[in-house]
């Protein structure tokens, strides 16, 4: 079976994901991905070499901006003849043109090709909701700037795309989502249950686990209760900043209280002031951490992971190294990760007070955390790792096989 993905790069962690198709499932698997840097890409995006080797091929076309700005691969059509798939898999935001794109989608319906949706979905309305909903839950961006348009311009934009909505889903032989609160979303434009496939999202678990015990035998010293740890991007609605102020009223009640920092960004500069203010050298900014050894050896080291704003993966990260989570809002993911007062706690978004009160939970109480965090393991090992979602995958694949022809 010939699989081909669109993406808008290749991040680093699926790319154990695309090698499991190819090497548990035989398929034929192709990425279509910008020639250059994608568009739609967030500022410290980490993605993998695409110069290296892969058990998947890798095709290049140039990006360009299409209908409603967004963007699009130039000739994909010819692409697609090409590599003459059986399945294309596309997400958000190529789906749109792809669904002006007459071309390609007349070379679907002449080939039989099967198009299925990838999405996560976050801030993504039910069906005739829009106006209701982005009132609620108006769309941000990284910088936490409002999104929808404002006025009479709000109705006609949230009209328009609820139409499109309709009209893209249509397309779709199936739908793949990463967390469960999507079920009732696309049902809600009429895609019938069993053709929508719950996948989750996963970082090479497998490895985590190899790493993990091959530090413990090494002898790694145990978990500082009082060590927070963050992982992530230096961006806005990763609300850092938050967690900053979160950990400047714990430092004065909790001694040896230290938050460490793991990433960079546009931010970087004013957490760090942030941070020299209100907190006295409580907080640690370690950079951009890339070898799985060394970031392995953080997450071991720290006894709580926090993550006060948006985000999804890291989530998975740190529960495969048996570390309660305390989150908010993040992307969806959460809800199936989490379960509060078993292996973390959620906080009132936006609250600082709140986030500070969980985190204390856990800091006057070593043994929760401790429980927790085996907690947190349990659920990665028993239910949401690579191998799992691999085969969430190739379900959705075979779903989709032709009546008759053989794996």
């Amino acid at each position: 079976m010939r699989v081909t993905f669109l993406f808008s790069g290749l991040p680093h962690y699926l790319v154990t994901l695309l090698n499991r198709l190819v090497s548990v499932y035989g398929m034929d698997v192709s990425l279509i991905i910008p020639r250059e840097r994608g568009i739609s890409l967030g500022e410290g995006i980490r993605l993998a070499d695409t110069a290296a080797s892969y058990k998947f091929s890798l095709h290049f076309l140039e990006e360009y901006p299409g209908r409603l700005d967004k963007p699009y691969f130039r000739d994909l059509h010819l692409t697609l003849l090409d590599i003459s798939p059986d399945i294309l898999v596309i997400g958000w935001p190529y789906i749109i043109n792809f669904y002006f794109d007459r071309r390609s989608c007349k070379l679907l319906r002449r080939n039989n090709i099967s198009l299925v949706y990838r999405e996560i979905p976050f801030d993504v309305a039910p069906k005739n909701q829009a106006m209701k909903y982005y009132r609620k839950h108006p769309v941000l961006d990284e910088n936490l700037e409002v999104q929808n348009p404002s006025g009479l311009k709000f109705y006609l934009w949230a009209f328009a795309l609820n139409q499109l909505r309709i009209r893209y889903y249509r397309l779709a032989d199936a739908t793949m989502i990463y967390a469960s609160h999507g079920f009732p979303i696309h049902e809600s434009f009429g895609i019938p249950r069993e053709k929508i496939f719950l996948t989750y999202n996963s970082p090479d678990t497998a490895l985590i686990a190899e790493i993990r015990n091959r530090l413990k035998n090494k002898g790694m010293p145990a978990p500082d209760p009082a060590r927070i740890l963050h992982v992530g991007r230096l961006v806005k609605w990763k609300r850092i900043d938050l967690l900053i102020e979160a950990v400047a009223i714990l430092a004065g009640r909790h001694e040896g209280v230290e938050l460490c920092i793991i990433g960079s960004g546009p931010e970087e500069p004013y957490l760090k002031e942030l941070a020299q203010k209100k907190t006295a050298g409580a907080v640690k900014f370690l950079g951009g951490i890339y070898d799985p050894e060394q970031l392995a050896g953080e997450f071991m080291a720290s006894g709580i992971y926090v993550l006060a704003g948006m985000g999804g993966l890291s989530i998975n990260e740190a529960m495969a190294y048996g570390k309660p989570v305390i989150c908010s809002r993040c992307d969806g993911t959460e809800r199936d990760l989490v379960k509060d007062g078993f292996n973390g706690f959620f906080f009132k978004e936006g609250d600082v007070a709140d986030l500070a009160a969980k985190i204390e939970v856990l800091l006057d109480d070593p043994d929760l955390c401790r429980t927790m965090g085996e907690n947190s393991l349990s659920i990665i090992e028993e239910s949401i790792n690579i191998e799992s979602v691999t085969l969430r995958f190739h379900d959705c694949f075979e779903y989709l096989r032709p009546s008759g022809e053989t794996a």
